[in-house]
């Protein structure tokens, strides 16, 4: 036989073998190496993509995937005679790459899902986060609270209680009347819905009203609390006699029968400061020394005050504007004035004088 026909019947039995599935050694172990070289060049791959910028699953299992078939076509290159195989095997790899990346996303959401539980649970142990969280509840809490509190006096002031009763407490000189008339007429309106401060404004237009307070007695009686003025001294003025209150301020006709000093000032008004020291002058003095107190006028050259007391006596104060001198100079005179004489000078407490005319 010769050489030639010796090959062809070689040619012929490697072909049977390869058509019947069989490989010899040398092709296994070539094959075992390229799948080996695929493996790991697979592996760097995947290991380089996490490493770079695209983190999610999706991008990862992208990128492997057009690794794979780099990789496959590579191979396909280099052994074609071996593409069956080869084929089958790229086809196994495929699949086996689609599992395990479905198996690393949902890892990936496992480790997302623990990274959140455990940061909630390091923010809940944060002092910070619970104070922010107290203040959220309470905040919340609050604006609740006064939406109802809202709604429920809206309620009282379209159909509470009405007022049956106006109580006015407080008054010595004013008339009760007076008071009544100037909080008008809020009988059958809802106690809740009253206007409250223009019932105080009203009021406190009355003369002798210091102040007015305004507050609802439930279920059905509206209270107005006046503070009058306090008089310390009269005014004579071209309509008569006025009275004086312990601020200077000037606010109706004196009692024909009032017993108080009368203020002889060129200037009589709560910003004046002569004033002032004039109505500090009378209620520093004792009750029974104020009560024979017949003028308070200014000495010579204005800058100190004069006392005309009953029996034609006088007595010299001393400048107006030292008041921290008023209290000292309104202890002493009351012991000064049971001694005789007609001028007292109390300008100096510590060297009081006495004198005849």
């Amino acid at each position: 036989m010769s050489s030639d026909e010796q090959d062809t019947g070689d040619d012929r039995a490697r072909d049977g073998a390869r058509s019947s599935g069989r490989r010899d050694p040398d092709r296994e172990r070539r094959a075992a190496e390229r799948a080996r070289r695929i493996r790991e060049r697979r592996a760097a791959e995947r290991r380089a993509g996490r490493r770079g910028t695209a983190g999610t699953p999706a991008d990862t299992d992208d990128h492997t995937a057009a690794a794979d078939h780099a990789a496959a076509a590579d191979h396909t290159a280099a052994d074609a005679d071996d593409g069956a195989t080869d084929d089958g095997a790229a086809g196994t790899d495929r699949a086996g790459t689609a599992g395990r990346g479905r198996g690393r996303g949902a890892a990936a959401a496992v480790r997302e899902r623990t990274a959140a539980r455990a940061a909630e649970r390091s923010r809940s142990r944060d002092p910070r986060y619970r104070r922010r969280r107290l203040v959220a509840l309470l905040a919340t809490a609050a604006v609740v609270l006064l939406g109802v509190s809202a709604a429920g006096w809206w309620a009282l002031g379209r159909y509470g209680p009405p007022v049956a009763t106006v109580r006015v407490d407080g008054t010595r000189q004013i008339p009760v009347r007076d008071v009544e008339d100037a909080a008008g007429d809020q009988t059958g309106v809802p106690l809740a819905a009253v206007d409250t401060d223009g019932v105080a404004a009203r009021v406190s237009a009355i003369p002798g009203v210091a102040a007015v307070e305004v507050d609802r007695s439930w279920p059905d009686t509206l209270v107005v609390v006046v503070t009058e003025r306090t008089p310390a001294a009269v005014l004579d003025t071209p309509d008569g006699p006025k009275l004086v209150d312990v601020t200077g301020f000037v606010y109706r006709d004196a009692p024909p029968d009032v017993r108080l000093p009368r203020l002889q000032l060129p200037r009589i008004a709560p910003d004046d400061p002569a004033t002032l020291a004039a109505v500090g002058v009378l209620q520093a003095l004792p009750v029974p020394v104020r009560d024979q107190v017949q003028t308070l006028s200014l000495g010579g050259g204005g800058s100190t005050f004069e006392l005309g007391l009953t029996e034609d006596r006088r007595v010299l104060w001393g400048p107006w504007a030292d008041t921290g001198q008023t209290a000292a100079r309104a202890r002493v005179l009351g012991p000064v004035l049971q001694r005789p004489g007609a001028v007292y000078d109390v300008s100096s407490p510590s060297l009081v004088t006495v004198r005849q005319r």
